[in-house]
């Protein structure tokens, strides 16, 4: 199986552009909650392992400065052809390597931390509280493992172009992932799960699918597939004097 660097040059974004189905489903809804918790508009605005730039390049809430950063060459090439305008910039970089003389306004990170390895996810994290403003957001996603999802993940790993079982190396829960983000130092930590069988009722019609994905929010507020975290720099606070992990 293809890792994400492997992958067609915009193999999601071309996924999202059907505007319909399971997997438009859940990356239209998943950016819906992101954008939710973001709550803009901004100023300046980080996309931490942004793929083909979807998020930015499609983001409802006014930003006047947009950087999208990954590792991947090929992701970034298209982002830049298919999202990139003034103001919103794409780059190959590794997140540890952005060197900003001014800090972001809010942070986002959507299906990332799970690729690190654990011992990785503290300086991930403290290193974007660094590149935050205090008081600044940071809105995370995440696979919820305390749910169907490792189920899922081996369905789709079966049927699909990409092997998630072997590239999710670091689970989260969502005691977890609360945890883990207020040891870096953020506060103000706001967590949700979504999405536990809506998406793939998608497939019959996305009417069906978003009613459902309502009743779920009611009724199954943390079984959710996945984790959505929402955390602040604190005002008040001195830069971290974390380590960056090896590389």
């Amino acid at each position: 199986m293809p890792s994400p660097e492997e992958l067609e040059a915009g193999y999601y974004d071309l996924v999202y552009r059907r505007g319909r189905g399971v997997q438009w489903f859940w990356h239209e809804h998943r950016f819906r909650v992101v954008e939710q918790l973001l709550s803009g508009p901004f100023r300046r605005i980080l996309d931490v392992g942004c793929g083909p730039g979807t998020f930015l390049g499609r983001l409802r809430s006014p930003f006047q400065d947009g950087l999208g950063i990954d590792i991947a060459t090929g992701q970034i090439e298209y982002a830049r052809r298919t999202y990139g305008r003034p103001h919103l910039e794409f780059q190959v970089a590794d997140v540890r390597d952005v060197r900003e003389r001014e800090p972001f306004d809010a942070v986002v990170s959507i299906e990332v931390i799970e690729h690190l390895p654990p011992v990785d996810t503290q300086p991930f994290l403290q290193t974007i509280w660094n590149l935050l403003k205090p008081g600044a957001p940071l809105v995370l996603t995440t696979p919820n493992f305390h749910s169907l999802w490792p189920v899922i993940e081996r369905v789709v790993s079966w049927i699909g172009p990409v092997d998630y079982v072997r590239q999710h190396i670091n689970g989260f829960t969502l005691p977890r992932l609360e945890e883990e983000v207020a040891k870096a130092g953020f506060c103000n930590i706001r967590t949700q799960t979504f999405f536990v069988l809506a998406p793939f009722t998608a497939a019959i019609s996305p009417s069906i699918a978003d009613a459902m994905l309502r009743a779920e929010r009611a009724l199954l507020p943390v079984l959710g597939a996945e984790l959505a975290v929402r955390a602040e720099r604190p005002k008040s606070s001195v830069v971290s004097t974390a380590q960056p992990p090896g590389r």
